[in-house]
């Protein structure tokens, strides 16, 4: 029998990874997922989509909502594959992976079927909307609303409302909101069994887990990890928000749990752990939990051993609302240091000072610049694989006006879930002509960090003193090595042509976007700064409110005409600056 080259070449063909798309809503088209205009359509089109894909294949998923099927068989589950990421978050639009927004275009998983959980009606839902189906890290779930699953059966269907992972199921979860799903048995979030899932940015809300962990349950040997997740308003009778039972190394790291509740008389309002388990907690806040009916709203361990390093146990309460100690950290073994906890605890470099986050009540957990937690962690206790914060932070920054109370060689950890950062000032757009294009090849020297050549034969420097701090704003501009003429300092919101700036006048403007003056100067012995006596402080002057927020600076100067273009003005080279509370 003879075969053409093409038919051997097809048979001999590996699949290539590819995308595929789904839309919920999509009327028209191919339905095979080649497309946004082809996509696979319809609320069950997410499973067909991961079925069909192949290692390595990518699921984009556009806004609205899905459900594990389109009929009301409530055993079946949405199955993670290994080696397949499944993206939330689209608009239907996007050709890049990074164009996408979770936050904005929500993309829900519903376990729903029947669409009446508005009249309060869950006895018809998924028993769980996803399964880790043994399948491993590479079986991706990222950017989705996970709601309404209901197990409220038998055998496993009693457990994982959210998801159920079960005999090696240890899929990764990113950028999640599990709310309001609920079991009978265990885990209205997830139930977890001789597994490791990693979850990563994951909120958990409102979930109920019957007896035991409101939002987990796990069972035996589990190995999960729980990376800058938030846990609150979770409750079960044990365990109101996660249960850590039989021989178990759960990983808990940079992690919030507030507002969750255990119902019943075995406690931990926060966390239970049991039968011999051992988790690591790390950089983790837990407040404001409570136990109704015993002692232990935040953590409870009996039988097992709590190894609690750089947290922070704040506020908890037990049976009559008392906030003691024995509410703090309950029952056995507790390795405790380098930990901010009501009433105290024993161990190394352990706190019982008020931690001053910012505004508790509106889940502001971020220290206050005068918080007993900064620079006080212990860097050793970091696991190597956390380099960031609950907010994405870097996870060590030195605060200059905190002495170092922690362990290890500074910057030191900060204790709790947040990493009070430090101002990061940055210098960019040099005329140095290796970053910047000065209009006539008025380069400054290599390496000098300063502007364009001016009339003196130098360029201009823009240089930088005190704190960017929005509680304690005594950050100063200064501009040396010019002219003694008029110099304006102003401020941008980001760096001009992506930093290297672009010609004007003499010079390069470096700060972009939308302008404000901060205020007009006269050089002295080739030098100004802002602010002066009597002036505002730059954020003030700049109406900078919010941590976190990056903006530009650089100083504009009159030249002597007779030199380069004769513009009569150049500029600085620029700073960015990362403004903090």
């Amino acid at each position: 029998m003879r075969f053409s080259l093409l038919a051997l070449l097809a048979l001999s063909a590996p699949a290539f990874a590819g995308i595929r798309y789904v839309d919920a809503n999509l009327a028209t088209g191919a339905n095979d997922g080649s497309s946004w205009a082809n996509a696979h359509r319809g609320v069950d089109a997410i499973p067909t989509a991961i079925t069909a894909s192949v290692a390595g294949d990518e699921v984009w998923v556009k806004a609205g909502t899905y459900r594990p099927t389109a009929t009301a068989t409530r055993t079946v589950s949405i199955n993670l594959k290994t080696g397949v990421a499944v993206y939330g978050g689209f608009n239907g639009t996007e050709t890049l992976l990074s164009q996408r927004d979770w936050t904005v275009n929500t993309t829900t998983l519903s376990g729903d079927l029947a669409g009446n959980d508005g009249a309060n009606i869950f006895t018809d839902n998924s028993y769980h909307v996803l399964n880790g189906n043994s399948q491993s890290a590479t079986a991706v779930l990222d950017g989705f609303t996970v709601t309404g699953g209901n197990a409220n059966s038998t055998a496993n269907n009693d457990r994982g409302g959210g998801i159920l992972c079960l005999a090696g199921s240890s899929p990764t979860i990113r950028n999640c909101i599990f709310r309001s799903n609920r079991c009978t048995f265990g885990g209205g979030a997830g139930y977890i069994n001789s597994s490791s899932p990693t979850f990563i940015n994951v909120q958990f809300l409102d979930n109920l887990g019957g007896s035991f962990g409101g939002a987990f349950d796990m069972a035996t040997g589990v190995s999960a990890t729980f990376d800058r997740c938030f846990f609150k308003g979770n409750s079960a009778a044990r365990a109101g928000a996660i249960e850590i039972f039989g021989s178990s190394t759960t990983k808990v790291y940079n992690c919030i749990f507030v507002g969750n509740t255990a119902t019943g008389t075995g406690g931990g309002g926060a966390i239970w752990i049991g039968s011999s388990s051992a988790p690591v907690i790390r950089n983790t806040t837990v407040y404001a939990n409570s136990a109704t009916a015993s002692a232990g709203g935040g953590i409870l361990c009996t039988g097992a051993t709590a190894n609690i390093a750089n947290c922070i146990v704040w506020n908890n309460t037990g049976t009559g609302g008392a906030m003691t100690a024995t509410n703090q950290l309950n029952g056995a073994t507790f390795n405790v240091s380098y930990s901010i906890v009501l009433g105290g605890a024993a161990g190394t470099g352990n706190l019982s000072a008020d931690p001053q986050f910012v505004a508790p009540a509106t889940n502001d957990f971020r220290l206050q610049p005068t918080s007993p937690g900064i620079d006080a962690g212990n860097n050793a206790a970091v696991p190597v694989t956390v380099s960031v914060d609950y907010y994405g932070n870097p996870r060590y920054a030195d605060e200059p006006t905190v002495p170092n109370l922690g362990a290890g060689t500074a910057p030191i950890v900060d204790i709790g879930h947040h990493e009070f950062p430090a101002p990061l000032v940055t210098s960019f757009c040099f005329g140095d002509a290796f970053t910047g294009p000065c209009p006539c090849g008025n380069f400054s020297a290599l390496s000098a960090g300063e502007g364009c050549a001016n009339s003196l034969g130098l360029g201009a420097r823009l240089d930088w003193s005190g704190a960017a701090r929005l509680s304690a704003d005594t950050f100063v501009l200064t501009g040396v090595q010019m002219p003694n003429s008029t110099a304006l300092y102003f401020q941008g919101t980001n760096q001009q042509a992506g930093g290297l700036g672009a010609a004007f006048g003499d010079g390069l403007r470096c700060a972009g976007g939308t302008v404000v003056r901060l205020g007009t100067k006269a050089n002295v012995s080739g030098s100004s700064q802002y602010p002066q006596s009597g002036d505002l402080s730059v954020s003030v002057k700049a109406g900078i409110t919010l941590p976190g927020t990056v903006r530009t600076y650089q100083v504009w100067y009159r030249n002597a005409a007779v030199f380069c273009q004769a513009q009569t003005f150049n500029l600085t080279n620029g700073l960015e600056v990362r403004w903090e509370l």
